[in-house]
């Protein structure tokens, strides 16, 4: 084999991979340059961002999930004593019996989840239902609109799936909806089914639930400290009970609801187990960072009558000044969710034809700078909120926001961000989008993250988890402190660095372009010895595609392929200042 030489000062690149990129010829890739100090904006990363929603059990060994959730609107009535859950808005408000009722509830599914988990070596989140409701004890299937008490509705279970409903369904299940020229119950108002019993499926609870449940999980699992369960969700989605849960809660939630909740129910929860970590309040997405649902969104009487702060501001300062008054911290993570909103970037419907259109691709791609551009004009309805004052409601500046947020109110608040999703599992943008939405949360300080939902095994946005996180299939990962690295073109190619200090650095180049992109890197400080990259693409898995030599400042990677996800392993980087191998900034 010859060598290739892409010489800045002596590079040498040595594998037939990097012989291919350099006699493919630079004049056919673009160009973009790439800064990079390993001694620079260093920031703690943490390892419990690279989470995910109801994993599958193999997913602990590879790609090796961090955090495994237990969340989502069923969650909000789940009866941990039998074994069910209630489906809410998803599907006809049902309650419906989980596993196979033995031995409960000890041998209950969420049991069974979080022993997998536990025993994987992952970190677990319960969600603790607040909403005053759980599906009562009978192992049988319910609906919260039945048709034969609350009249004929627009859909039922069975008419769902005409013209050839399934032997299983229930034509009793209504969704709630009615025509008032069909309906003459008294229970059809508009076009909804209100005055409803929700004793019809649920009874009411109260924090000692709550209680009850977490020392059951320590009773089974262990105390957090302990190797048990270490993080609990207050509830899911609060701000949306009055559409997901609006059988048992048709009420819009309110500031002051929501903050008596968290008094009662995480008191409670510290009381059974107090080594736990509490989450809350469980944002929707990014109205409720601003207001309540009875304001529905930013601003309205509710804010107004809280000092005119928007609600996830204003649920900051309570757990702080409570903290000082009482010595008790009740929230130990700011827990919110975030969903771009532009049109097909995340598609649960699964339309790959649709949501991986060339100008949806692209438009995925541009909305993760809503986590973190202050500049950036979100490409979507959020854009027609405006300015409105200075707010700047359309730059959703998400991450950068809200961290100001906690560092006015109550500055030792983690962040968690519990729900999220940034495309199609089989999608090349969605499996890109991933990557880069990890490495933004690293950059900015996120403490522990969960997709909404764990990709498939052995999808596309798969391999995104494991390019950080079994990158060798050795078990290396990226770790360490997040560092400077500054791409001149940030829509054609992300760069973002990360350090190991004394074993390796890292620089991760995602090249958004759907062409070929050569990265001009430039150091602030000398490397010397041998460096690996590894990729993946639409077309290739998680593996190593070149290797080299370095000696100085400047390394070119030449014709990295089009929407590709590339991890270069460096050698370590000096760190000068001693405060910064410590991860202080």
């Amino acid at each position: 084999m010859g060598q290739c030489i892409c010489r800045s000062r002596a590079i040498v690149a040595t594998t037939a991979a990097l012989l291919v990129f350099c006699l493919s010829a630079t004049l056919q890739a673009a160009t973009v340059s790439v800064a990079v100090d390993f001694s620079a904006d260093r920031r703690p990363l943490s390892p419990l961002i690279y989470g995910a929603n109801f994993a599958a059990d193999s997913q602990f060994a590879n790609p090796r999930f961090t955090v495994q959730r237990h969340g989502g609107n069923s969650t909000t009535r789940y009866n941990w004593q039998v074994d069910v859950h209630n489906t809410a808005n998803d599907y006809f408000y049902q309650n419906i019996p989980d596993g196979d009722g033995s031995n409960l509830p000890a041998n209950s599914t969420v049991n069974q989840l979080l022993a997998s988990a536990l025993a994987g070596g992952a970190e677990t989140i319960v969600t603790i239902g607040t909403i005053g409701w759980t599906p009562d004890a009978e192992r049988i299937k319910k609906s919260g609109f039945s048709v034969a008490l609350y009249g004929v509705q627009t859909v039922n279970e069975c008419s769902f799936y005409n013209p050839n409903p399934p032997p299983w369904c229930t034509a009793d299940s209504g969704n709630g909806l009615c025509d008032p020229l069909q309906n003459m119950s008294g229970f059809c108002v508009g076009n909804q089914i209100v005055g409803n019993d929700p004793n019809d499926t649920s009874f009411a609870t109260d924090a000692s639930w709550a209680g009850g449940w977490v020392s059951h999980l320590v009773g089974r699992h262990g105390a957090a400290n302990g190797g048990g369960v270490r993080f609990y969700a207050l509830d899911n989605e609060a701000m949306l009970w009055n559409s997901t849960h609006r059988d048992v809660h048709p009420q819009p939630a309110t500031y002051d609801e929501l903050w008596q909740k968290t008094l009662s129910n995480a008191a409670a929860i510290k009381a059974a187990d107090p080594g736990a970590q509490v989450l809350g309040p469980v944002t929707w997405g990014y109205c409720d960072l601003f207001g309540s649902a009875a304001d529905d969104c930013l601003d309205g009487p509710d804010r107004q009558a809280h000092g005119g702060l928007p609600f996830v501001q204003w649920y900051l300062r309570q757990v702080c000044q409570h903290q000082t008054n009482t010595g008790l911290r009740l929230v130990d993570y700011l827990d919110l969710h975030y969903y771009p909103q532009g049109d097909g970037v995340v598609d649960f419907a699964g339309n790959l034809a649709f949501s991986e259109s060339a100008t949806v691709s692209a438009r995925r791609l541009r909305s993760l700078k809503e986590l973190y551009d202050p500049t950036w004009v979100s490409e979507s309805w959020i854009s027609d909120l405006g300015d409105n004052d200075g707010n700047h409601y359309d730059k959703p500046q998400f991450l950068p926001r809200v961290k100001a947020w906690i560092a006015a109110e109550c500055p030792d608040m983690k962040l968690a961000i519990s729900e999220y999703n940034w495309g199609p599992d089989q999608g090349i943008s969605g499996a890109l989008a991933q990557a880069e939405a990890l490495a933004i949360f690293a950059r900015e300080g996120v403490d522990l993250a969960t997709r909404w939902v764990a990709p498939p095994p052995g999808s596309l946005v798969e391999r995104a988890f494991r390019l950080f996180l079994n990158y060798d299939g050795l078990g290396s990962r990226v770790e360490g402190s997040s560092a400077r690295a500054i791409s001149a073109d940030t829509d054609a190619l992300g760069s973002y660095a990360v350090d190991l200090e004394g074993q390796r650095s890292m620089l991760l180049l995602f090249n958004k372009a759907t062409t070929s992109t050569t990265a001009a890197i430039s150091l602030a400080s000398s490397l010397n010895g041998s460096w690996r990259l590894y990729r993946y693409d639409q077309n290739n898995d998680v593996g190593e595609v070149a290797s080299g030599n370095i000696s100085g400042t400047t390394l070119n990677l030449v014709n990295l392929p089009p929407r590709s996800a590339n991890l270069l392993v460096l050698p370590a980087a000096t760190v000068a200042d001693p405060l910064f191998a410590n991860g202080f900034e």
